[in-house]
């Protein structure tokens, strides 16, 4: 039996040198709509990801942000093969997940989880604590019977909960416990990458910076990769190496996490920071206001060309037939933006200011 801070060195994270952990390369989701008699309308399709790419190494973490809609979760989903992407591949240590069975895909799964947004809801409230992280130590069969009373009150041990919540049940904790209870059984089968889907959004502020903590504490010792999904820019900048911008289903900013605060160079991007409210009364009044026109138009008919133009105040004729593509724009920085230098220069959103996580 493995202690709690033990890292797996059997599984797909082992020889972490042979490449990036997790590759996506141009995810598609579709999802057609079904009328009276569940008979599908082909002219009526849910475009949740559109041809989503990016790449996350061993020991990093990747934060996925945009607005609600913008298939954040989606993609989190679909990478770890709970939804089936329309086309394009996901490949994890290299290998492709749409060539495995289900045997093999089941195995595979050990070493990708996943913490979900609602931690009393994820949490079934029929079942004890203890039964519910012992849970995937029995399906993946990786614990003896009679050690799996130790091994979770391990687990218990290293989110900060007593031994003693082995038996009680879900409904006696906080929302905070939850999770507590919820990402013990997310580690409980040693994972290399674990997608974290909204973890700290339904939780009160200061319970957020406790669970913030304890997620960076984890990957410190565990050596976990983290996907985090997110709307909120401050939480990202805080746990993130890599940052990646949604919106409606694409990724239209791509960077280190450092250069892509201090410059933002899609307009998109700099209006989730100028979004981002003034502590300080006298600033925030004096900072200049730029709000985005319109709403986010639906995803059953994205607009074509750039699919932010609708709203940008920066749009061209280009812009609204020409779809822009991710391209560099700096080291390691990359935006789908036809004038991204120009809007740079222009930050018509008074954004260009850095933000200290």
């Amino acid at each position: 039996m493995t202690g709690p801070v033990a890292q797996s060195t059997n599984g797909p994270q082992a020889g972490g040198d042979r490449g990036p952990l997790l590759e996506v390369h141009d995810l598609v989701v579709h999802y057609h709509i079904r009328g009276p008699g569940k008979v599908v309308r082909s002219h009526e399709t849910v475009h949740a990801v559109d041809g989503v790419s990016f790449s996350l190494g061993s020991h990093q973490t990747l934060g996925l942000v945009g607005e609600s809609g913008c298939g954040k979760s989606t993609t989190g989903r679909t990478v770890l093969y709970l939804e089936r992407p329309t086309s394009g591949t996901v490949r994890f240590e290299g290998r492709d997940m749409s060539s495995l069975r289900a045997g093999a895909l089941k195995d595979l799964r050990r070493h990708m989880q996943i913490v979900f947004q609602d931690p009393v809801g994820a949490l079934n409230p029929r079942h004890t604590v203890g039964q519910l992280i012992a849970e995937p130590l029995v399906l993946h069969n990786l614990v003896p019977r009679r050690q799996r009373r130790r091994r979770v009150e391990e687990l218990l041990e290293l989110v900060g909960l007593p031994a003693d919540a082995v038996y009680r049940f879900p409904h006696e904790f906080s929302g905070g416990q939850c999770q507590r209870i919820g990402i013990a059984r997310s580690l409980a089968v040693e994972p290399a990458l674990v997608v974290l889907d909204e973890p700290v959004s339904a939780l009160d502020v200061s319970v957020q910076a406790q669970i913030l903590a304890l997620l960076t504490d984890l990957q410190t010792r565990l050596g976990l990769s983290y996907l985090f999904i997110a709307h909120d820019l401050a939480v990202v900048g805080q746990m993130s190496d890599r940052v990646a911008v949604m919106y409606l289903g694409k990724i239209v900013e791509l960077a280190d996490r450092d250069p892509l605060y201090a410059r933002p160079h899609h307009p998109y991007t700099q209006a989730l920071f100028a979004a981002i409210p003034v502590p300080d009364p006298v600033a925030s009044r004096e900072k200049a206001r730029v709000v985005v026109a319109g709403e986010v138009p639906s995803s059953l008919a994205p607009p074509p060309g750039c699919r932010f133009h609708t709203r940008c105040p920066l749009a061209q004729e280009r812009c609204r037939s020409e779809e822009p593509l991710l391209r560099t724009v700096g080291d390691g920085h990359d935006v789908a933006c036809h004038f991204a230098e120009e809007a740079v220069r222009a930050d018509p959103f008074g954004t260009l200011v850095e933000l200290r996580a």
